[in-house]
């Protein structure tokens, strides 16, 4: 009887089982991002079970499932969807990016990895896609117009040149004002290499200009002393973290590949505000003589088409020639190849990429060439141990760097500074005498031809950098871990610069070779927690130390006067001419810090952070400064119901204090040798500034304030900001008297207060199957005040511009960085004052403004339709002024439209003399306008603009082309960056044309004029 049961009960569950295989389908589908490409790794559930698949690398999934149940799709970062399974058996699903910040997280302070909701301070993360799209050679550069509060200053020294980053404001009169770099926990060093100033000189890039944007995933900016409190001194500016591309499982090995082409010619090809009625000469007559044609003025009769004598002895039409700067510059060019290699086997993950950049910039002979090779391991050696490792290496070299501002062989400023009637081809034709020196063209013989300097002057560069890391953790448990890491940059520096045999102004020559070879090691031990109590209570803490330790040796040779005519080597130096340095530089920072972060019920949270930092560029007893900080962010949405139209909201605050110390040997004087005398050798004090061996650490307190929400239904996303920032015991190099026999010293007496706002504002304003847009609007304003210097010292002086009528001061009750400059003399009415020859005279020293933009804007759009996506940037700065020592110069030599008036009858100034009485007299229109060259007023100008900074089209192929090929995905876009000036108010220069990256920021002569790059990028995976 059992065993009848028995067979009974297992028919039935046959017969049952049966019937349910009959309504079991297989569905097969593909999931992709909305409008973009297939997603690997989605959950594929069917719902009420605990059954289901994940996609793979080309977002296909499979399962077996009952007509009428519903499968759930889900994956990190976007909304989850259902969907009921019908009749179809094929399924493909769309998923939207999620928009709640709630489950959002960004890398912070040492690498850590923290939900945002939880950070009591303003963070902005940069995805790496971002700067590969419209892509530029140094890509700090791409940052503009992408973070509120972040001021990025493109300076006008070719693709190889530097960057000037600012984070809410300057904080420190003459100290360093950039954010620590920090890629993948280890800070690198960011000095700018060489720059020009006054006397000109080139730009020899920075740190952050080496780094490829290809390997990048994320770009994390600190903005606040708060959130980059755990870095101590060195990120009292902020702190930008570079976190890079690590390994992927693959089924193999997956390949990456991306090529870029770009194009680039001149944002602004002609000088619009040039005249083209008179040519070259002087006093209203054209040369007859080459003596006379060895001129730069434009003061000669009008042009009339005629035959005129040339500096070469040679005639040509008296002409205007409007394409000097097109017929010049050529059209550069920047190609850019990279190939990744990554994979995985049961216990490590691997990614191998190298990249090469060839760039030929827009000025003849001059380029860059950058090789960046990156391997990221990480290794798991057992269930608890774990190491990643880092290492990348860059090799660069670059050729005839532009010479900027006032520097001998400047090809820029011999373009700018060309008559008008003075064609481009005959520089070309007479470029060199019978000797093979140089041709004077010009009453100026620091003032070189073009092709002179691009072809025969000499400069060359290599840079080899190695940035490592290697990183082990041991997780005691699931909330208690050991974690290490040593970090390492160092580069070596060679630089090469010859002045031909034969200019001019130096008629045998010379040449200068540096080296510079630096190292920085960062050795950190941290113990980290992170625990739950219960449902309700948690912390995340953390407690380390780091020994930070750099080292520079720099070495130089050269001298001038070539023995052999163009032989270009040491050996050829006359001996008596020849010079030598070697130094060696150490610095040492030895830190321990904590942090501690406090959370309840996931929507209350409080942080408090501190490091003390011992300084060896400081004295024992004044060498030890602690930087507290706390912070707490409280979700108002998860708290408290809120009205359906609000989804989320959350309030944060913070207050934190940082830092910094001075360069190596300021507290007490060193000597060097300088020769000998009868065999003995002689000594001196190096430098020319006093040191002060009581040097405290200046201190940097901040304070912000914020609120973030998304409402309607996620569309609408807003984050403000209000902060403060004031530097106290600011280290000031205070101008001193001359006969003592330095020229400053240091004094801890500086004061600068910050204070400004930032806005985010994004919008998705359709949102379709196959359609999106959507919007952000970023808006950061600062207003900076110079609280005081030294003892009485109301003002300054930090920089001076080559014509020596504009300057750079710190003055105290004003913005940082004043552009200040002589203006007209004029009496208590305000008129001008002549003087007895009709000649305007020279006034004070006034203050025009700040050099340095108080508000900055960027605003974005972007459009997806399917696979076909459309976006462009627009962004601004207001509120900051320039001095154009390119215009001052023009005018002075007659090229400006201005300088038309009188030409014929003499220019009677409008004012009065020295007596009070009207201005009656006549004088010459070239002697008036060379005399207004001594007044900057007319040359000062608002540097407000808007730029189209980039547009981007592009296009992901679908899966479903490639078939059964070894493809996984492939797309292509057409980009454009800086390809119009919307709004600017500087004639015939760009507003951001300023030479270097200092804190001497308002000044412009000669610079690298702008370009627009329109290319294409192709990126393919398998």
């Amino acid at each position: 009887m059992k065993r009848s049961l028995c067979f009974l009960r297992i028919l039935v569950l046959s017969l049952l089982s049966t019937l349910s295989f009959a309504q079991t389908v297989e569905v097969k589908g593909k999931v992709t991002e909305e409008g973009k490409s297939e997603i690997n790794g989605v959950n594929v559930l069917i719902k009420g079970t605990t059954r289901g698949t994940i996609t793979n690398d080309r977002g296909e999934y499979s399962i077996q499932v009952q007509k009428g149940a519903t499968l759930k799709f889900s994956s990190i970062g976007f909304i989850p969807k259902e969907v009921e399974v019908g009749n179809s058996t094929t399924i493909d699903v769309s998923l939207t990016p999620e928009e709640s910040t709630l489950s959002e997280v960004v890398v912070t302070a040492l690498g850590i990895k923290k939900e945002k909701k939880a950070l009591g301070y303003s963070v902005t993360e940069v995805k790496g896609e971002e700067l590969t799209q419209a892509r530029t050679v140094n890509m700090a550069n791409s940052l503009q117009g992408k973070v509120a509060g972040l001021n990025v200053a493109n300076t006008a020294t070719g693709p190889g040149g530097s960057s000037r980053i600012v984070i809410r404001g300057n904080g420190s009169i003459s100290g360093n004002n950039q954010p620590l770099i920090v890629v993948d926990g280890t800070p690198i060093n960011n000095d700018n290499l060489g720059s020009a100033g006054m006397w000109g000189g080139g730009d020899s890039g920075d740190g952050i200009s080496s780094l490829n944007p290809d390997e990048v995933e994320t770009i994390s900016v600190l903005k606040g002393a708060t959130a980059s409190a755990l870095y101590g001194s060195r990120a009292s500016n902020g702190v930008i973290l570079v976190t890079t591309k690590g390994g992927k499982a693959n089924k193999g090995i997956g390949v990456e590949l991306s090529s870029n082409y770009v194009a680039e010619n001149l944002l602004l090809p002609t000088y619009k505000d040039y005249q083209y009625e008179y040519g070259m000469g002087n006093n209203g007559i054209k040369p007859t003589t080459v003596a006379e044609a060895l001129t730069s003025n434009s003061w000669g009769a009008k042009l009339d088409g005629s035959n005129t004598i040339n500096f070469d002895g040679k005639s040509r039409p008296y002409s205007a020639y409007k394409n000097n700067q097109t017929d010049f510059y050529r059209i550069g060019s920047t190609f850019t190849n990279s190939v990744a290699l990554t994979g995985a086997t049961e216990s490590i993950t691997y990614r191998l990429s190298m990249n090469d950049l060839n760039n030929k910039a827009i000025i003849p002979n001059s380029g860059l060439r950058r090789n960046n090779f990156a391997l990221n391991v990480n290794a798991n050696l057992g269930p608890k141990l774990s190491i990643v490792t880092n290492v990348k290496y860059i090799l660069e070299k670059t050729t005839n760097r532009p010479r900027l501002s006032d520097s001998p062989g400047s090809a820029t400023y011999a373009i700018n500074a060309m008559p008008t009637s003075l064609p481009l081809s005959a520089l070309k034709e007479s470029q060199l005498n019978d000797d093979g020196s140089e041709k004077v063209w010009s009453d100026n013989i620091y003032i070189q031809n073009p092709y002179v300097a691009a072809n025969n002057w000499r400069q060359e560069d290599k840079k080899g950098r190695i940035i490592g890391v290697v990183e082990p953790r041991f997780n005691f448990t699931d909330w208690l871990f050991l974690r290490g890491r040593l970090g390492f940059d160092n580069f070596n520096y060679r630089n090469l610069t010859i002045t031909p045999y034969g200019t001019p102004f130096q008629p045998r020559g010379g040449m200068n070779v540096g080296n510079r070879n630096f190292t920085e090691t960062n050795s950190e031990l941290l113990l980290g927690i992170n625990k739950k109590f219960g449902d309700r209570f948690g912390i995340n803490a953390l407690f380390g130390g780091n020994l930070m330790k750099q080292t520079y040796q720099n070495s130089s040779y050269g001298g001038s006067n070539f023995n052999i005519p163009y032989f270009y080597d040491i050996s050829n130096i006359d001996p008596a001419a020849r010079s030598s340095s070697e130094n060696y530089i150490e610095k040492r920072i030895n830190s321990v810090y904590g942090s501690a972060e406090f959370s309840y019920n996931g929507y209350l949270f409080v942080t408090a952070t501190a490091r003390n930092d011992w300084f060896s560029t400081l004295a024992k007893g004044n060498n030890s400064i602690l930087y507290p900080s706390v912070g707490g962010s409280f979700v108002v949405s998860e708290a408290f119901k809120l009205p359906t139209a609000i989804n989320y909201l959350k309030v944060r605050a913070s207050w934190a204090q940082a830092g910094g110390d001075t360069d190596p040997y300021n507290l007490s004087l060193y000597y060097g040798l300088s020769g000998a005398h009868l065999g003995a050798p002689l000594a001196q004090i190096n430098g020319d500034r006093v040191p002060n061996s009581n040097l405290q650490p200046l201190t940097s307190t901040t304070s912000e304030a914020g609120l973030e929400t998304r409402l309607f239904n996620n569309k609408l996303g807003v984050d403000f900001a209000l902060y403060t920032r004031k530097t106290t015991n600011d280290i000031v190099a205070a101008t001193i008297s001359n006969t003592s026999g330095y020229g400053s010293a240091l004094f801890n007496v500086g004061e600068i207060a910050n204070k400004g706002l930032e806005l985010l504002l994004t919008y998705r304003l359709a949102s379709a199957k196959d359609f999106s847009w959507d919007a952000s609007f970023n808006m950061g304003y600062n207003k900076s005040e110079v609280v005081s210097l030294y003892g009485n010292l109301t003002t300054l002086q930090v920089d001076e511009n080559r014509t020596r009528i504009a300057y750079i001061h710190q003055v105290v009750g004003l913005p940082y960085s004043q552009v200040k400059g002589f203006t007209y003399k004029k009496d208590a009415s305000g008129n001008v004052v002549y003087d007895s020859q009709g000649y305007p005279l020279q006034g004070n020293l006034v203050n025009f403004g700040t050099g340095v933009a108080p508000t900055t804007l960027g605003f974005t759009n972007s459009f997806r339709y399917k696979g076909i996506g459309l976006s462009f940037l627009i962004d601004g700065k207001f509120g900051g002024v320039i001095y154009s020592g390119t215009n001052a110069y023009a005018n002075r030599r007659g090229l400006l439209k201005s300088t038309l008036e009188g030409r014929e009858t003499g220019i009677v100034g409008k004012g009065v003399n020295e007596k009070g009485e009207p201005n009656t007299v006549k004088v010459p229109a070239q002697q008036y306008y060379e005399r207004l060259f001594n007044i900057a007023d007319p040359f000062v100008y608002s540097a407000d603009f808007l730029k189209l900074r980039q547009v981007i089209i592009d296009y992901t192929i679908p899966t479903r082309v490639f078939g059964k090929s070894p493809f996984k995905g492939a797309s292509i876009s057409l980009v454009g960056r800086n390809l119009a000036i919307l709004m600017k108010k500087t004639p015939n220069i760009d507003p951001e044309s300023t030479y270097n990256n200092s804190n001497a920021q308002g000044l412009e002569l000669a610079g690298v004029p702008p370009t627009r790059t329109v290319g294409v990028n192709l990126n393919l995976k398998f």
